[in-house]
C-alpha cells in the first residue's frame, strides 16, 4: 500500500487524551512521529492497522522518578517499555553518572544503581546526555542534574562545605547540564554526599537551574520523625532559589510516622494556597528499595524482618533472603551481617518494607501526585517488582480493584501531569501534531504480575507500546529497541 498516507492507524479503541477527560470511542492515525488525525477515521487507510477494539488507547506513561542513568545507553529497558512507559526521567536523589572527574571516578556503590555503566566516555553533564542520545534509547529520555553528583566531581566526599571557588564550580556544572537542556536539579540529602549538603549550598545550586527554568526535585532529608522539617526545607529551597519543587516518592517511613502524610500533604497544600508552586510523586508499594547501607545509617527501629535482599553480587544465594535470614544463613549477628554483605558488596540492594498503605493511598489519590517507579535497574539479583510493574500496578489496584482512583484521573498522573511539569514539550496528551507516544492496553485485564521473589516479569493486558510513532513492543515482546530520543527541555 505504498501511497497510503498514514503509517499506522489505531481503530476502535477508547481514547483518552491524557487530560483527565472523559475516554472516547475515536481512530488515532499516525504518521512519522507524529499523531496526524483522531477521530472518524473509517475512510483512511495506512501501511498497518491495529485493532483497539475494547481497549484503552492513551498517552505513553512518563516515569518522573527513574534511576536508569545508565541503562537508557546499555540496556533495551525492556523493563520499563513493557509497562507503557515510553518516556523517562533519570537523574533522580542526586544520583548520576555525570558530571565525571577520572581522578576521582563514580561516586562509590553507584554503578549497582543506575544500571552497568559501561566504558565512560563524558566528562560534562552535556556530554552525558549526547552519548545518551547517541545511543538511540529504547525510550524517551530526559535528564535531572544530579547534585550529589555535581558535588563530588567538585570536593568529593568531604562533609564540609564548599568554600567560594568550590560553590562557583558546583553552580557552573548545574548551568551547564541545564543549558544542554536538562529538565532540573535533584538532590538526594540521605545519601553520601549529598547529606553533607547545608540548605544554602543547595539554594546556591537551585538558583543555576532556575535560570533556565527547572524544576528542584528532592529526595528529601527525612522521611520518619524529621518529614515535616524535610519537606519545609525542600520547599524552602524551591522558594528562595526561584523555582518549582517537587518532593520525590512521598511517604512517611516506619510505624511511628504512619499517618503523617496527612499533615504533610497540609503543609504542601498551605505552600500551595500562598502561590508557591510544590507537587510530589509516588510509587503504589508499601515497601521501598534503596542500597543496603541505608539500614546502617538511618536504622533506628528498623526490623530486619522487614529489610528484604535485592541484589548482592558476590553471594547470590542471600538475595530474597530478609536480613535476619541472610544474618543466620552466615552464622552472624545481624548488625554484623549486614557489615560483612556491605564489605564484599558496598552497592547491595535491599527493600525496606516501612510504610503503610492508607499513607500511599493519601499521596496517590492528591491531585497534584504523579506516578514514579523510583525501580533500581540491578544487572542481576531480585529488584523491587516496581522496577517491572508500578503503572500497570496503578491501574489494577488504585482503579479497577480499589476505585480510588477514576481510569482517566490515573492516566493524567502518568502521562500529562508529568509531562507538563517537566517541559516535555508536544508530549504526555494525545493531541494531532504532538508525537504518537501511545499505550494501547486492557483496562480489564491489565496486572502488576511482579512479585518481591519473581520481580523480573513483565506486566499482563498492555497489547502494544508506541515511541515516537514506532512499535516498539507488542503483545509481550520488545519490537524495538531504539525508538526513543533524548528530550531537552522546552525553551
Amino acid at each position: 500500500m505504498p501511497d497510503a498516507p498514514h503509517d499506522l492507524l489505531i481503530r476502535g479503541g477508547t481514547v483518552l487524551d491524557g487530560t483527565g477527560e472523559p475516554g472516547v470511542r475515536a481512530d488515532v492515525a499516525v504518521r512519522g512521529d507524529r499523531i496526524a488525525a483522531i477521530g472518524d477515521l473509517a475512510d483512511a487507510r495506512a501501511e498497518r492497522e491495529i485493532d483497539a477494539t475494547g481497549r484503552v488507547v492513551a498517552p505513553g506513561f512518563v516515569d518522573v522518578h527513574a534511576h536508569d542513568d545508565a541503562a537508557v545507553i546499555s540496556t533495551p529497558m525492556d523493563f520499563k517499555l513493557m509497562q507503557g512507559v515510553t518516556a523517562d526521567i533519570v537523574g533522580n536523589c542526586g544520583a548520576g553518572i555525570a558530571p565525571y572527574v577520572p581522578e576521582r571516578g563514580l561516586v562509590p556503590a553507584i554503578g549497582m544503581v543506575l544500571g552497568e555503566t559501561g566504558e565512560v566516555t563524558w566528562r560534562l553533564f552535556g556530554e552525558y546526555m549526547a552519548a545518551v542520545e547517541k545511543s538511540q534509547p529504547a525510550v524517551n529520555v530526559a535528564c535531572l542534574v544530579p547534585h550529589g553528583a555535581v558535588r563530588y566531581a567538585t570536593i568529593g566526599m568531604d562533609t564540609r562545605a564548599p568554600d567560594a571557588a568550590e560553590l562557583a564550580a558546583m553552580r557552573e556544572h548545574v548551568r551547564e547540564g541545564m543549558a544542554a537542556g536538562a529538565v532540573g536539579m535533584s538532590t538526594g540529602l540521605i545519601y553520601p554526599p549529598g547529606r553533607f549538603a547545608q540548605t544554602e549550598e543547595i539554594i546556591e545550586c537551585a538558583k543555576a537551574a532556575a535560570a533556565y527554568g527547572g524544576v528542584y526535585v528532592s529526595h528529601i532529608r527525612d522521611e520518619g520523625e524529621g518529614l515535616l522539617e524535610a519537606v519545609a526545607e525542600a520547599t524552602r529551597i524551591g522558594e528562595e532559589a526561584g523555582l518549582p519543587a517537587q518532593i520525590s516518592h512521598h511517604k512517611a517511613s516506619g510505624p511511628s510516622v504512619y499517618g503523617r502524610t496527612n499533615d504533610s500533604i497540609a503543609f504542601i497544600e498551605a505552600r500551595r494556597a500562598a502561590g508557591q508552586d510544590v507537587t510530589f510523586d509516588v510509587y503504589p508499594y508499601v515497601a521501598a528499595s534503596t542500597v543496603l547501607s541505608a539500614y546502617i545509617s538511618q536504622r533506628e527501629g528498623a526490623d530486619p524482618d522487614t529489610v528484604l535482599l535485592a541484589s548482592v553480587p558476590s553471594r547470590p544465594e542471600l538475595e530474597g533472603k530478609t536480613l535476619r535470614e541472610a544474618a543466620e544463613a552466615l552464622d552472624l549477628p545481624v548488625d554484623d551481617a549486614a557489615s560483612a554483605i556491605l564489605r564484599d558488596d558496598p552497592g547491595a540492594v535491599a527493600v525496606f518494607f516501612t510504610m503503610d498503605e492508607a499513607d500511599v493511598q493519601r499521596v496517590i489519590s492528591h491531585e497534584q501526585c504523579m506516578i514514579g517507579s523510583d525501580g533500581i535497574p540491578t544487572p542481576g539479583g531480585k529488584p523491587h517488582p516496581r522496577l517491572y510493574g508500578t503503572f500497570p500496578r496503578v491501574l489494577q489496584k488504585y482503579v479497577r480493584e480499589e476505585r480510588l482512583l477514576t481510569l482517566e484521573e490515573a492516566v493524567r498522573k502518568m502521562t500529562s501531569l508529568p509531562a507538563r511539569r517537566f517541559k516535555l514539550r508536544e508530549r504526555g496528551e494525545l493531541r494531532e501534531g504532538w508525537y504518537a507516544d501511545i499505550v494501547v492496553f486492557d483496562a480489564e485485564r491489565i496486572e502488576d504480575v511482579a512479585t518481591y521473589q519473581e520481580p523480573r516479569q513483565y506486566p499482563a493486558g498492555i497489547d502494544c507500546v508506541i515511541v515516537n510513532g514506532r512499535v516498539a513492543a507488542e503483545n509481550g515482546r520488545q519490537t524495538e529497541r531504539h525508538a526513543g530520543r533524548l528530550v531537552r527541555r522546552e525553551a
